[in-house]
Formats: structure tokens, sequence, C-alpha cells
């Protein structure tokens, strides 16, 4: 976390100017211009922290401010011990000479912080001059190659989902009949469905499942299936909602729609769906803001319409459903269907072995019914079956399985997109649980306002 360490390092330097009344003017200097410059980091820190992940370029940057910031920090130390260690007996009896000696050292403790810091302020300057350029590139964030070659292997990863046979599944049974009472119940209004729960619990699949049943197309002939994501374009997304209610209603896709803006693209699907009666999916949407566009171009008409959205943002989710709307929780798996799924993937739906079943127990306990991580654990475990050996080691190495087997690192990208879309003072705040042992209960003051 380079915004939090910088953080930290802005709050010693403001205590340090305070209390080093003593320091040379050019090395006072020197330390508010790099104050200044980490201020402008940090800034920019914050902003881009959401988009570190899946950005090389931003990575190199982040890891060089992280580096200078430890540096500082080093110097900053390494000062204030040696001036603490000088003045050791001064407000004693000590002779003239000693006197001078420590002087002499406290003028040099001070000569060397002024030079060190020239280095520093070099590097520093160096590193600002490096984000203007990288600014500068024309490399936005959402239309970086790497990024959208990331994008792509997450998309294909959960079109591959989509593509798998009920009789695979495990535990949608339930889920999928609720959401298909309530998508059918009568009445006339406009009805807002929204699927929410943690990344990799399969909320696109299960909506997906919902969305081609039989029972649901017979009543909803006017459908669209769009997918938001964190990186949509809005004019994207409206030419594929049209061109899917076009194909639906078997009329022709209205001429000119490539070169329609957004804003006219929301009236074509206005009136595309105003006295009709429709289904539209918005499959993963990450903001209030996105949804908000998003349903400007919905009519809320009185023939018993339905929108159905997935996210992982409970906030967008409540934000999303109106009076009549409904939020629909999605919950891990049990203990019992984490169990079959598991089976399906690492023992082609037969029973665990005996002589794995105490290692298959602590595995699942460690993927806490998650479908995505059983998913990718067991399908990786599958090919080692006869090795107990292999399979231990997997269980008690588990985190660092997943950074080195490749089969499992889409599992960690899908999961690490909830921790990455946290604000950067929440992401500080959910590492430092980390420092917990697990089961800990972590105790709070009452008396803080939270």
């Amino acid at each position: 976390m380079a915004e939090s360490v910088v953080s930290f390092l802005l709050d010693e330097l403001a205590q340090f100017l305070k209390e080093e009344v003593n320091l040379q003017r050019g090395v006072k200097g020197d330390i508010v211009c790099v104050r200044v410059e980490l201020q402008h980091m940090r800034a920019f820190l914050r902003a881009a922290d959401a988009k570190e992940e899946s950005d090389p370029q931003l990575q190199v940057w982040i890891k060089q401010v992280r580096e200078v910031a430890y540096d500082i920090e080093d110097i900053l130390d390494e000062f204030l011990f040696r001036l603490a260690a000088n003045s050791y007996g001064d407000h004693q009896y000590c002779s003239s000479l000693h006197k001078i000696g420590s002087a002499v050292k406290k003028w040099k403790a001070r000569r060397q912080i002024a030079s060190e810091l020239q280095g520093i302020k070099s590097r520093v300057r160096t590193i600002s001059e490096g984000h203007q350029r990288y600014q500068q590139t024309g490399k936005d964030f959402e239309q970086d190659s790497s990024l959208s070659m990331e994008n792509n292997k997450l998309n294909d990863f959960r079109m591959d989902a989509l593509l798998l046979e009920e009789s695979q599944l495990v535990g949608i049974s339930e889920p999928k009949r609720h959401l298909i009472d309530y998508l059918l119940e009568d009445d006339s209004g406009l009805r807002v469905l929204s699927v929410a729960g943690m990344g990799g619990l399969g909320k696109t699949t299960l909506a997906k499942k919902v969305y081609e049943d039989d029972a649901v197309k017979s009543i909803f002939k006017l459908r669209a299936w769009v997918t938001i994501s964190r990186s949509y374009k809005l004019e994207e997304i409206g030419r594929k909602i049209i061109q899917q209610l076009c194909a639906a209603a078997e009329e022709p896709v209205p001429r000119g729609i490539d070169t329609m803006d957004s804003h006219q693209l929301k009236e074509r699907i206005y009136e595309l769906l105003r006295n009709k009666r429709f289904m539209i999916v918005f499959d993963d949407v990450w903001e209030i803001d996105h949804w908000n566009q998003l349903i400007t171009s919905i009519p809320s008409n009185n023939f018993a319409s339905r929108v159905m959205l997935t996210t992982r943002n409970l906030d967008v989710a409540r934000t999303s459903h109106s009076n009549s709307g409904m939020v629909y929780e999605l919950k891990p798996l049990s203990p019992n269907d984490s169990c079959i799924l598991f089976c399906k993937k690492a023992f082609r739906e037969n029973s665990c072995p005996s002589h794995l079943k105490e290692i298959s127990e602590k595995i699942l306990e460690r993927c806490e019914g998650l479908p995505l991580a059983i998913v990718a654990i067991g399908g990786m475990l599958a090919t080692k079956v006869g090795r107990i050996e292999e399979w231990d080691m997997v269980q008690r190495s588990l985190n660092v399985e997943i950074e080195g087997n490749q089969q499992l690192q889409i599992m960690k990208k899908i999961i690490s997109l909830s921790f990455n879309d946290l604000p950067y003072y929440l992401k500080s705040c959910f590492l430092y649980t980390s420092i917990f042992p697990e089961d800990y209960l972590i105790e709070c003051d009452p008396t803080t306002d939270l």
C-alpha cells in the first residue's frame, strides 16, 4: 500500500520540520520540496489505487514511490538517532571538550542529512517526471492494451462459466426458483431485481440460468443481456442492447447506430421498449453512477417489464431497486453442497476416496463455500488424485499454490477485483486485520464513532 507509506512519511516530515529548528536553511528547503512532491504523489496514488493490479507500468511507478519513501524514512531515523546519541549527557555536568565534540558530531549529522537529501530530492524529481511522461503517453488506464487483455481473459472465464450445463452446477436450484417466482409475479409495473454478492459466488451463472429458463423466455419475448464490468463504454452498451432487441423483435437494426452518441442511443432504446413487455439484464454493475446512467434509457411502463442486475456492490443493489424491487443476496454454498461440487471437479463426480477425505475437508474449509475457489482448486487437484503427498502440500501451502499455479491465477484475479475496488482508506483497514489470528475476536472501543 504505497499510499499508506507516503501518508505516514508526510506526517513524519511535518513533525520533523516542527521539531528540528536548527536545520540549515537549505536542508529545510529540500525537505519542503520533497514533501510537496510526495503530496502530489499521494493524491495520484489515491486516484490510481484501483488500477494498480492490472497496469504493469503503473506498478513500476508505485514501486519507485514506495522505495523512495522508505529511504527517506531511513534517513530521518538515522539522523534522529545520531542526534539523540550525541545529546546524551548534555544536561549533565560534562567538560567543555566533550561539549565541543558533541557539537561537532551534531554538525556532521546535519551535513550528512543535507547531502543525502540532495540525492533523495533528485530521485523524487525523476520519479515525478516519469509520472508526467506516463500520463502524456495517452495510455488511459481503461484503454491500455495490457488492461484490455486482462479484461478479455476475465470475461472469457466468465463466459465459459455460462456454458456449463445446469446438471454440472450445485446449489443453484433454490435460488433460481426464487428469482423466477419473483420475476413472474402478477405485477404490471416495472420491477428491478438485484442479485448481489462477492466475486466468485456465481451471480452471473445464476442470472444466466434464470434468463435462459423456458418459463421466463415464454413471458418475455423482448430481451437483452449486457455485461457492464468496470471499464464499460456507454455507447457500446447502448448499441448491444439495440442489436439484441431488434434481433428479438425480428426488426432491422436502425441505420447509423455506429455514429450515434450516448444520448441518441438512449432515446432509441426508450422508443424500442416504451409500449412493450421486456426483460433487460445488466451483468456486473460496479458503481452507483453506472447504474444511474443505464436506467435512464429504461421506460417505467405498465406491461410487467423486468430489469435484473448482478453486482458485488451492495450499495448499487440497494440503490437500483424501486419500492417494488428486490435485492437477493447470494450466499456461499453449504458444507454439503461444497463437498458435492468439489467431488464433481476433483473426482469426476465419484465420492471422495477415504485416504483423501481428511485433506479434502481441510481444503474445503479454506474455500469457505465459494464456488469459484472450489471449482478452480478441485480442477487443479483432479490430476493428482493418486498422490496424497501432493494434496497434503496444497492443503498446507494453499496461498503459495495460488501464487504459483497458472490454473488458479484467474480465480485470484477475479476475487482480487473486490479488494482492488475498495477505497484506499478501507484497503489499509482490511490489511490491518491480517495481523490478527484466524477466528480472533477483534474488540472495538464503544466510545468511538464508527
